[in-house]
């Protein structure tokens, strides 16, 4: 029997990437080709989760009005902000990008990322 409230993550789901490519009007350098394993969407369309992956490259990056948890799994990644202010995050460290956020993501390395993503608004 199932728990109230509590739902597995369909690992078995991960198989199935999706790929994509970064929109060249938020594209800076690289290929910005992005594979996504989608493992968890609830059923308004308001969170997402699952394992993201890159190769080098980087983007402008807008979060409006939604909240991403990151896990990265491997690789390097910095954040840039509209002012200038920069952090780098690498395996094994997790961070939140929280609603309004405006700037540059860089996959600085290979990058492989557990994410969820939820709309605040």
């Amino acid at each position: 029997m199932s728990i109230q409230c509590v739902q597995k993550l369909q690992l078995s789901s991960l198989a199935e990437g999706t790929k994509a490519e970064t929109p060249a009007e938020a594209l800076l350098s690289g290929h910005g080709d992005v594979t996504t394993y989608f493992g968890f969407a609830s059923e308004n369309g308001k969170t997402v989760s699952g394992i993201w992956s890159s190769e080098a490259f980087s983007k402008k990056k807008s979060h409006p009005d939604e909240m991403e948890f990151c896990y990265l799994i491997e690789g390097t990644v910095k954040l840039t902000d509209s002012e200038g202010n920069s952090q780098e995050f690498s395996a094994g460290e997790a961070l939140v990008v929280t609603p309004g956020f405006d700037g540059i993501w860089e996959s600085v390395t290979h990058v492989k990322k557990y994410f969820v993503i939820t709309k605040c608004s």
